[in-house]
């Protein structure tokens, strides 16, 4: 699909970070579109300043973040989407 959004999940691969991965994958799920959305997940800390994250776990959409340095619930996420 030409018009995916972008989802990317950036964390330092703790729990918390790992859980906001998963939390993200599941409302992209939920909303039953999943062709609709492409996710990316960094870990490399050496990637964060290119992503403008400072804090993680950190969620960006299209380029914005839209979290950061807290887990968002799946509600909150499909909103986002």
């Amino acid at each position: 699909m030409a018009n995916m959004k972008l989802i990317q999940v950036v964390g330092k691969g703790c729990k918390k970070c790992e859980k906001q991965y998963e939390l993200v994958l599941e409302a992209i799920k939920a909303t039953g579109k999943e062709d609709e959305y492409k996710v990316e997940h960094f870990t490399d800390i050496m990637k964060f300043a290119d992503l403008d994250v400072f804090m993680t776990p950190a969620l960006r959409i299209d380029g914005t973040i839209v979290s950061e340095g807290r887990v968002i619930g799946v509600e909150k996420i499909k909103e986002m989407l």
